[in-house]
């Protein structure tokens, strides 16, 4: 897709250049054939690195159709009447895109209702108000004596011309007012670091815009430069923005997982408080209040004293069970002792599922990544539980080519949405903390594949 529109980016160059160079009623005709074409190419060239890197926003794609609608200005450089009245019309496409493109930034995206009627009054006044102009006046009264003739033209009425050019110019003037507002009031309502952004896309944008206007309002050659220079610079500005957006962007996703990895320490020692004192701490209550009773007994009756003894000796076993469980929560012995593969096989032999292992590897990853597999592995299996309604799992862990990756399959209803629960998009901010990427495929009726892939060099 991305070579044929480049290739069609440099037969739209070649045709545009060709044109300007054979028109016989343009100045600087090799400047014009030079300069015109790289305007374009800058567009449409910016644009496809911009999709390439925030396939996301549709701001490449629009950079690129913007320039595509630059080449139609070629069209009013050719010498036969029809293209060059029909020039005269379309050579505006390229200002209704370009609104649309500082509108829509940096998401490419027409936001809303008030947004979308001001793009579309842009491309009816890029496009149509020079018309009225056109009806009455030639184009010696445009400025060009040698231009063809103007097939729009009825009547040549210089009294209209002076009312079309005053209508013509309050419409730029009043949309260039209307856009000033809405972008201030939006660039003042953004964040710190989305003006960033926002910025230099906003200044050249309107510098633009306001050079265009007035030269579009008839201020004569000293603002064509001009107008065309703040153009050419334009492609560079929204890629900058956008690349800042990115930035931002990644920023805002470091802040928000830091603020999630807090929240999950936050909540892991609740639970650990919560389990501690309705577990283990409630069971040594009642075993110290046993041996008091025992103790008190033993004094009176002492042929109670040993099934006082044996059922605190069962609340003892109890308790130390329970707070094994615990502490493998927090950090698996078997872990450390004996490896990833050891741990992962204690996982799948308490799995309340029949679980597929295939995890043979020779030696010892590094801990962070074992702890970071162990988990994933833990919490995929416990989603299986509860939600799934599997009846088979598959657990595979493999280092190949400097990559651990860890997959975990089941045949249950799928359907799982990891943004509704913390247990994964915690682990995802622990392994996005080791350079790795996590990954849940569940398409309804078709199981969860949840997949880890994490550097280990």
């Amino acid at each position: 897709m991305n070579r044929a529109i480049v290739l069609a980016a440099l037969a739209c160059g070649a045709l545009t250049a060709t044109a300007i160079l054979s028109s016989d009623h343009l100045d600087s005709r090799e400047v014009w054939a030079v300069f015109g074409p790289l305007v374009g190419w800058s567009f449409v060239g910016t644009g496809l690195y911009a999709r390439q890197r925030r396939p996301e926003s549709r701001t490449g794609t629009l950079m690129v159709w913007l320039g595509f609608a630059w080449f139609a200005n070629a069209i009013a450089t050719l010498n036969h009447p029809l293209p060059y009245t029909l020039g005269q019309v379309s050579g505006g496409l390229w200002g209704g895109v370009f609104l649309q493109l500082v509108m829509t930034f940096p998401s490419g995206r027409i936001a809303n209702a008030t947004d979308r009627r001001i793009v579309i009054a842009g491309y009816l006044i890029f496009t149509l108000a020079n018309v009225p102009a056109l009806l009455v006046a030639t184009p010696a009264d445009l400025g060009c004596d040698d231009c063809p003739r103007n097939l729009l033209l009825i009547d040549r009425d210089e009294g209209l011309q002076d009312v079309a050019f005053a209508f013509q110019g309050a419409l730029y003037a009043s949309l260039f007012v209307v856009v000033l507002i809405r972008l201030a009031l939006r660039w003042r309502r953004a964040p710190v670091l989305e003006r960033l952004q926002l910025t230099p896309v906003y200044a050249s944008g309107l510098l633009t815009f306001g050079v265009v206007t007035v030269a579009a309002s008839g201020g004569g050659d000293s603002v064509i430069w001009p107008a065309f220079v703040a153009t050419a610079l334009l492609p560079f500005a929204f890629l900058g923005g956008l690349l800042r957006s990115h930035v931002a962007h990644l920023d805002a996703e470091l802040r928000a997982s830091r603020l999630r990895i807090v929240q999950a320490g936050d909540t892991e020692r609740r639970r650990l408080e919560r389990n501690l004192h309705d577990g283990a701490q409630a069971r040594l209550v009642g075993l110290a209040m046993q041996l008091g009773h025992a103790r008190r007994v033993a004094e009176k009756d002492p042929a109670q004293v040993p099934e006082l003894l044996d059922g605190a000796m069962a609340e003892l076993t109890t308790s130390l069970a329970e707070l094994r469980e615990l502490a493998r929560g927090i950090h698996p012995a078997v872990l450390t002792e004996k490896g990833l593969d050891a741990a992962l096989y204690a996982l799948a032999a308490r799995a309340p599922v029949p679980v597929t292992l295939d995890c043979a590897n020779d030696d010892r990853l590094p801990e962070a990544v074992e702890v970071a597999a162990y988990f994933v592995v833990s919490e995929a299996l416990t989603n299986v539980a509860k939600y799934a309604q599997a009846s088979h799992a598959d657990i595979a862990v493999h280092r190949a080519n400097g990559t651990v990756t860890v997959d975990v399959t089941d045949d249950g209803i799928g359907g799982a949405d990891t943004s509704r629960g913390s247990g994964l998009r915690g682990l995802s901010d622990r392994v996005a903390a080791l350079d790795g990427t996590l990954s849940v495929e569940s398409p309804p009726g078709r199981g969860t594949h949840v997949r880890v892939e994490i550097p280990c060099r």
